[in-house]
């Protein structure tokens, strides 16, 4: 592997990887909406003569750099979804769609992937299997990792390892940060209905209160953290709506609830599940109600495989210098859908800094004021475009 040629190439791209994110995050799409984002990057890729196929499980993209042929092949992964935010940085490029913004840096994502793939490109005939680019929609709402390995994104030629990468302003551009494990949580759905019975309020004993079965549902939940995991197994169970009663002197005849479970591990999110039930039913029960309780699981939980982690944690090393590396102590209790991949495939994601002095708020994802540090991309581009190739070397040494 030639990192001079790469670190050349890397600073060649660079200007065009900033103008490709500036217009991606001035025309910012939702979930399931991506199709001027999926156009622009099928646009690009064809410019350069890379084969892809369009409308992959929804707007994805599948690329393929390399024999289309080969026996095996690593995929790079980088979703292009937006967020329902109203923008407020006074930049140039500022979202030109109201009320819909990159704050979670898809954008940054989408482009350092399309320059990682200009610079394999160049690198095409030396590649000794086949390198896969997948642009994702839908990270943010519906999971679109999923739809499109179910299209067989990994097959043909099969992925034997993939990897990506998200943007974290908790570290400087120019820094990236690992996970050996257990990395982002699973997030399961739940809702649940309090059937009780209607009376007048002035004769509660006439009737079932359903307000009270539903505080007593929502007070027994809290439990299961801190009375049925181990003291050292991470879960939460938020409940974020609480709905019920139509007056003032009228005993609640029903009461509905939704939240979000978020679970490290797939045995624990049974578990948890499972309490979730009994306690619902059982507490509603002690005050004469009943209790309907839907879970719907979404995202697994990220974790990421050892070996895969190792190799990438060794090249960033190499390649970024020993202080701009880093291991998370603690895994996040936040969804990510890559993990559809890396419980597909062995895989891997790093957080890439983004942190700039001059950005002039506060940092923080999810945020109006978000505004990374645009040369986090290098960065990006430098560890995608070598990590492609040295776990290709790996696939065919093994």
């Amino acid at each position: 592997m030639n990192l001079e040629y790469i670190r050349a190439a890397v600073e060649d791209t660079y200007e065009e990887v900033v103008a490709l994110r500036r217009k991606i995050h001035m025309h910012p799409e939702l979930s399931q909406q991506e199709e001027q984002t999926m156009a622009l990057v099928s646009d690009y890729l064809t410019s350069l003569n890379i084969s892809h196929q369009t409308h992959v499980g929804g707007y994805g993209i599948v690329a393929v750099i390399g024999n289309p042929d080969a026996e095996f092949a690593v995929g790079i992964r980088a979703d292009m979804d937006a967020l329902p935010i109203l923008e407020k940085n006074e930049v140039p490029y500022a979202s030109k769609i109201l009320g819909v913004m990159h704050a979670c840096g898809h954008d940054i994502h989408t482009a350092t992937l399309m320059g990682t793939a200009k610079i394999l490109k160049s690198m095409e005939e030396d590649l000794p299997g086949a390198v896969k680019l997948f642009f994702q929609p839908a990270e943010e709402k519906g999971g679109g990792a999923k739809p499109m390995i179910e299209a067989g994104c990994l097959e043909k030629p099969p992925v034997k390892r993939v990897f990506g990468l998200h943007v974290s302003p908790d570290m400087p551009a120019g820094h990236i940060s690992l996970k050996y494990g257990r990395m982002n949580a699973a997030s399961t759905n739940l809702k649940i209905i309090v059937h009780g019975m209607a009376c007048h309020g002035a004769r509660p004993n006439k009737g079932a209160d359903a307000i009270m079965a539903a505080a007593n549902v929502l007070t027994g939940l809290q439990s299961i953290v801190s009375r049925s995991l181990s003291p050292t197994n991470s879960a939460v169970i938020t409940i974020g709506t609480i709905n019920g009663g139509t007056k003032n002197n009228i005993v609640a005849g029903e009461v509905e609830m939704t939240g979000t479970i978020r679970t490290l591990d797939f045995e624990t999110r049974e578990l948890v599940k499972q309490r979730v039930r009994e306690i619902a039913q059982n507490a509603a029960a002690a005050y004469g109600a009943t209790a309907d309780v839907i879970i719907q699981d979404n995202y697994p939980p990220l974790i990421t495989d050892i070996h895969t982690t190792q190799r990438m944690e060794a090249l960033a090393r190499e390649i970024l210098g020993e202080e701009a590396v880093h291991i998370l102590a603690e895994p996040s209790l936040g969804a990510e859908d890559f993990a559809y991949f890396s419980n597909a495939v062995p895989g891997t994601m790093f957080r890439l800094g983004t942190f700039g002095k001059d950005t002039g708020h506060p940092q923080m994802l999810h945020n109006e004021w978000f505004c990374p540090d645009e040369t986090c991309m290098k960065t990006g581009m430098l560890l995608e475009v070598a990590g492609a190739l040295t776990f290709l070397k790996e696939e065919e040494q093994s």
